[in-house]
C-alpha cells in the first residue's frame, strides 16, 4: 500500500520543493510507493484537507520553510499532529535559512523597512493588518516549535538526498528493506563493477526497491544497510579489493560515505553523527584494535549477528582509512568531498569574491576567498566547489563544531597571516557572512529591543 506523504510549505521561496521536481523521471521509481494527501505547493489541497484527516494517520510529513508569521506556526503544529514521522526540509527548517538574518533586527524595524520606507513605498504607509497573518518578534529555531524526527539541510538540499531519504524513511515505516539478500543478487549489470576493479558494497548491502542508480553503472555504497546473507563470492572479491593497496581519493571518499550509511544506525550518509566508528578512526585511532585477517592487517571490527567477513570487510575499510594519507580529516566536512582539499590551510591575506577568477584546482582559502568548508557538513558533494564557487555553509555546522557563527569568527582570523587591523577590516559583518543560514538556530538567537540608559 501507498505511503501516504503530506508537504507543507511554510514561508519559503518553494525551492525545497523544486529540488525534488528535479529528480524528473528517477521520481517513476518512488511515487508508485507515494500518496500525496496534502501538498498545496503542487496540487490544489486546501488547508481543511489536512485538517479533516485523522490525527497520526500520514506516514511522512515534510517541513519546508521557517515560521515567520503565526500562521506557520500553526501550520507546522498541524503537519505534526497529522503525521507519524516529520522531516525538516532544506536550510530553512533546519537552521533558519537566510530569512532567518532577519533576527538581526527587531520587528518593528523590519516592517519599517518593509511597509513605511518612502524609499520602497508611497509616504504614509503602514503595516499592513487586514486579512493577513501576525508577524512573530522573531524566527524561532523549528525545533523549538515542533518535534522533527529528521534533519535534511541545503539551500536546497540535493535531489539524491531527497530521493535517498524517502527510500529510508518508507523502509523505516513499512520494512522495505529487505535482509534476506545482498544487492548483488538483484544487480542489473552484466559485469560485476568488482571484477573491473572498482570498489562497490554491493555484497554486504541490503536490498530495497527501487535500486538507486545501480542500473547506471554508480557503485552501491550501501545505501540500505547491511544484510547478514551477504554474497559469499563477491564478498571475497571486496575485502581483496580493499586490501590490495590504499584506496584512491574517490574510493577513500565512497568508503567514508559507505561506513556512515552502514554504520550510523540510518541508511542516511549525509547525517554526520558526533560518535561514530568513522570519526573515531581518525579522532582517536590508538584505541582501535588491529589483528589479522587473511594475512592483512585490519581493525578488529565485530556486529553481533552478521557473518565474519562482513566484519572482515568493515575492518579492512576502517584500517585502509587509518594508514591512508587521503583521509585526512577527523570530522566530516564539505572538505572532505572537495577535490581541492588539502590538510594544512593558510591564507596570505582575505580577497572578496568578486576579486579576480578563483583557481579551478587550488583551495579556495590559499587563494583568499571565504569558504565555508572546514566548518560544514557533509552531504551536499561539494557542489559549490565544484562548480568553483566557495562553500557558503548551506548544510549548517559540521558535527564538531558547536556554535557555527562563534567557530568560524575564531577560525577564519586565525588562519589568516595578514595583520590584525587587515582582518578586522575585512570581516565587518560576521553574524552575516557566517551566519547566512543559521542564526535562529545558533547562540545569536534574534535581536532584542534595544535599551539605552537615562542620566540620572
Amino acid at each position: 500500500m501507498a505511503k501516504k506523504i503530506a508537504m507543507m510549505q511554510l514561508a519559503s521561496c518553494w525551492g525545497c520543493h523544486q529540488s525534488l521536481l528535479d529528480a524528473h523521471l528517477t521520481l517513476l521509481h518512488v511515487l508508485p510507493e507515494l500518496s500525496f494527501v496534502y501538498w498545496p505547493a503542487v496540487v490544489d489541497f486546501k488547508t481543511k484537507d489536512l485538517e479533516n484527516l485523522p490525527d497520526g494517520s500520514v506516514d511522512v510529513g515534510f517541513l519546508e520553510g521557517f515560521c515567520r508569521t503565526e500562521h506557520d506556526i500553526e501550520n507546522a503544529k498541524l503537519l505534526r499532529r497529522k503525521c507519524k514521522i516529520v522531516v525538516a526540509i532544506g536550510s530553512c527548517a533546519v537552521l533558519g535559512g537566510v530569512p532567518g538574518m532577519a533576527n538581526l533586527f527587531t520587528l518593528e524595524e523590519l516592517e519599517a523597512r518593509k511597509f513605511m520606507d518612502e524609499e520602497f513605498v508611497d509616504p504614509g504607509s503602514v503595516v499592513p493588518t487586514e486579512n493577513v497573518p501576525k508577524n512573530l518578534d522573531a524566527i524561532p529555531d523549528l525545533h523549538t516549535v515542533v518535534k522533527i524526527d529528521v534533519d535534511l539541510p541545503g539551500c536546497p538540499p540535493k535531489t539524491g538526498n531527497i530521493i535517498g531519504l524517502i527510500a529510508s524513511v518508507l523502509g523505516q515505516v513499512d520494512n522495505k528493506i529487505d535482509t534476506s539478500k545482498s544487492m548483488c543478487e538483484v544487480c542489473p549489470l552484466g559485469t560485476c563493477l568488482l571484477d573491473e576493479g572498482k570498489l562497490c558494497y554491493g555484497p554486504i548491502t541490503a536490498v530495497c526497491d527501487p535500486i538507486g542508480k545501480l542500473a547506471s553503472g554508480h557503485p552501491v555504497l550501501g545505501e540500505f544497510g547491511l544484510t547478514p546473507n551477504i554474497h559469499a563470492a563477491n564478498a571475497e572479491k571486496l575485502f581483496s579489493k580493499i586490501t590490495a593497496q590504499p584506496l584512491s581519493k574517490e574510493e577513500v571518499r565512497n568508503t567514508v560515505e559507505a561506513l556512515m550509511m552502514m554504520l550510523g544506525g540510518t541508511p542516511l550518509g549525509f547525517l554526520a553523527k558526533k560518535a561514530d566508528a568513522v570519526r573515531r578512526i581518525r579522532l582517536d585511532p590508538d584505541s582501535l584494535t588491529m589483528k589479522l585477517a587473511n594475512s592483512t592487517e585490519i581493525v578488529d571490527f565485530k556486529l553481533d549477528g552478521y557473518p565474519e567477513m562482513l566484519n572482515h570487510i568493515i575492518g579492512a575499510a576502517m584500517g585502509n582509512l587509518k594508514s591512508n594519507p587521503l583521509y585526512d580529516d577527523s570530522a566530516q566536512t564539505v572538505c572532505t568531498s572537495c577535490e581541492r582539499n588539502l590538510k594544512d590551510k593558510e591564507v596570505v591575506r582575505y580577497i572578496r569574491d568578486y576579486e579576480g577568477i578563483p583557481d579551478q584546482d587550488t583551495c579556495f582559502l590559499l587563494q583568499g576567498y571565504v569558504c565555508m568548508g572546514p566548518l560544514t557538513a557533509p552531504g551536499c558533494g561539494a557542489t559549490c566547489p565544484r562548480a568553483n564557487s566557495p562553500c557558503l555553509g548551506c548544510y549548517g555546522p559540521a558535527s564538531n563544531v558547536d556554535d557555527y557563527v562563534s567557530k568560524a569568527t575564531s577560525y577564519f582570523p586565525s588562519i589568516c597571516k595578514d595583520t590584525p587591523e587587515n582582518i578586522t577590516a575585512f570581516f565587518k559583518d560576521t553574524a552575516g557572512l557566517f551566519g547566512r543560514f543559521c542564526i535562529p538556530t545558533s547562540k545569536l538567537g534574534h535581536k532584542m529591543a534595544d535599551t539605552k540608559s537615562e542620566e540620572s
